[in-house]
This record gives structure tokens, C-alpha cells and sequence, in this order.
């Protein structure tokens, strides 16, 4: 039932911004699509951060059992933290690609503007 609910407000609240953002702000709706797409890449990038984060996490504590000889607990990756800051890496890489590539396009027609 609270799933069911989740995904009812979640709609709403879409459907809302969708026309909030056709009507008054002039978005184009057919470029929703490229929007949902670059969404994609966003949650690939975070889950990739989450998943090496956690990775890594669990490779340390396991070397930290085997060269201190004390018992350590897995529990310390059992946070929601992890997945906060996967977001974090995951949204500043993603920008970080899509900066660097405007900037290399940019390059790419000044360097053709000075040949031509």
C-alpha cells in the first residue's frame, strides 16, 4: 500500500512539473525523451559509484581483519550514507563529462573557424 502511494504521489507531482513546464516555462516536450535519457545515464553513474564504493568499503575491512587481527564487522557498510554519496560522485562526474565535452566541441569549432 505505501509503495502503491509513493508511486501515485511521485506521478502527481510529474504530471504537475510536466505542465508547469510545457505551458509556462516553454519546454519543448518532444526533448522529454533526451531528458529521460540523460536521467539513465545519472542513475548508471550512481549505481557504478555505489557498487565500487561499497566494493572497496568491504575489501578494507577485510584487509583490516587480516593485518590488525581484530574482528571488524561488515556492519560499517551497512548505511544509507553509501547511497548519498554515490549520488554525490555520480552527479558530479556526470557533469563533469558533459562539461568537458561542450568545452571540447567548442575547441573543436574555434580550431575549424581558424582553419577555414
Amino acid at each position: 500500500m505505501i509503495g502503491i502511494f509513493m508511486l501515485a504521489v511521485a506521478g502527481l507531482t510529474s504530471a504537475a512539473v510536466y505542465l508547469l513546464g510545457v505551458r509556462p516555462l516553454g519546454l519543448v516536450p518532444a526533448r522529454l525523451g533526451a531528458a529521460l535519457g540523460k536521467m539513465l545515464e545519472m542513475v548508471g553513474a550512481v549505481l557504478i559509484f555505489l557498487v565500487a564504493d561499497l566494493l572497496v568499503a568491504l575489501v578494507l575491512v577485510v584487509a583490516l581483519r587480516g593485518v590488525t587481527g581484530t574482528f571488524v564487522s561488515v556492519y560499517v557498510i551497512d548505511d544509507t550514507v553509501w547511497l548519498g554519496l554515490a549520488l554525490l560522485q555520480g552527479l558530479v562526474f556526470q557533469w563533469w563529462r558533459e562539461v568537458s565535452a561542450r568545452q571540447a566541441g567548442a575547441a573543436a569549432l574555434e580550431q575549424r573557424g581558424n582553419l577555414g
